[in-house]
């Protein structure tokens, strides 16, 4: 009888350790994050592409660019809408579990665009008519980190903040003159202080023999690389190269994606995710019938390039989170968020 007993409680406890199991293995599974566009709203998904669930649904406004705070709880975007025949962006706060009320942090009927937050949470980047500014959360403080002072200068957009609060990386628009006569516009990636102080490219600037365009900077997690896309025109075609640049150094091109595609394909918005060890970005397969944006994540141990999303509809703008963490983005933290990463809590434009 002693014998039964026994029994029992030990098949009932290794039931109770499987449930448990369980448990903490889907909390594992689910706390990564992927929030991305699609048809103008947003919509957030798992890792391996699992679990889509539409985040924003506003039929008369056009939401982009979503950008995920660092402790996981509120996505930050751009939202386009309409006042009599004019369009005009702004820049909300929503809550990543879906509340049908989004906070509006900008209000004056212009372009802004391309929201990123600063590492404590306390802070977003973002453009606004073509310069970078920053603006407090709490206070809604503005401030603009840039400015248009020189012909050769034609704005700044697209900021993302490094994993220290130290630094702004950021897309330039240059205007330079061709020796024979004429000129033509290119764009390079800067880097500058959080401050706006000590801007400087962050590569050093190549013979002007051709049109560069480098689009969408994103610091590593280890705050010493920025990933972005490189492209050239040479007459009427472009050549583009998905790419990462050491502050002041060279670039490395991700060549597994142009030795499987070619040149037969675009990216759009490409981001780290997994400390560093992956990248997630949208692609387009022009050499399929009727292409359109998927999501795409290349890991750069396996070499491996898994598609996550499969509909017919564009899926663009995508960011990736590691999930929540007790890191308030209003103003109560006392640890920098790379800090705590540091001890292991390990377009198509517009």
């Amino acid at each position: 009888m002693n014998r039964l007993k026994i029994n029992v409680v030990f098949q009932a406890l290794a039931l109770l350790f499987c449930f448990y199991f369980f448990l903490f293995s889907v909390a594992t599974v689910v706390s990564a994050k992927i929030v991305f566009r699609m048809d103008g709203d947003l919509y957030v998904m798992n890792d391996n592409g699992s679990g889509k669930r539409r985040l924003t649904d506003a039929p008369t406004t056009d939401d982009a660019h979503p950008r995920w705070s660092p402790d996981g709880q509120y996505i930050a975007f751009r939202r386009g809408m309409a006042k009599r025949s004019a369009v005009f962006f702004e820049v909300f706060i929503i809550n990543a579990d879906g509340d049908p009320s989004p906070q509006r942090l900008t209000h004056n009927n212009i372009f802004e665009d391309y929201p990123a937050w600063s590492p404590d949470g306390q802070h977003i980047a973002f453009e606004r008519s073509d310069e970078v500014h920053v603006i407090d959360i709490a206070t809604r403080a503005v401030k603009q980190l840039t400015f248009a002072e020189t012909h050769e200068h034609d704005g700044s957009i697209v900021p993302d903040w490094s994993p220290d609060g130290s630094q702004i990386t950021f897309e330039r628009f240059l205007s330079f003159r061709d020796p024979k006569g004429g000129g033509f516009v290119g764009k390079r990636i800067y880097v500058m202080d959080a401050d706006g102080q000590h801007q400087r490219p962050l590569q050093p600037l190549r013979k002007i023999d051709e049109n560069i365009m480098q689009f969408e900077p994103r610091f590593s997690a280890d705050g010493q690389r920025v990933l972005f896309n490189d492209c050239k025109w040479i007459d009427d075609n472009v050549k583009c190269r998905l790419s990462f640049a050491n502050l002041g150094g060279v670039a490395h091109v991700i060549e597994d994606l142009y030795n499987r595609f070619g040149d037969n394909f675009l990216i759009s918005y490409a981001s780290w995710m997994q400390n560093d060890r992956a990248i997630l970005f949208a692609m387009k397969r022009l050499d399929k019938p009727d292409p359109n944006y998927d999501i795409y994540r290349y890991t750069f141990d396996t070499r491996k390039i898994r598609r996550l999303t499969d509909d017919p509809r564009d899926e663009k703008n995508p960011d990736w989170t590691e999930g929540a963490l007790s890191v308030s983005p209003h103003g109560k933290m006392t640890t920098r968020w790379a800090e705590i990463k540091t001890y292991g809590i390990d377009r198509e434009r517009r």
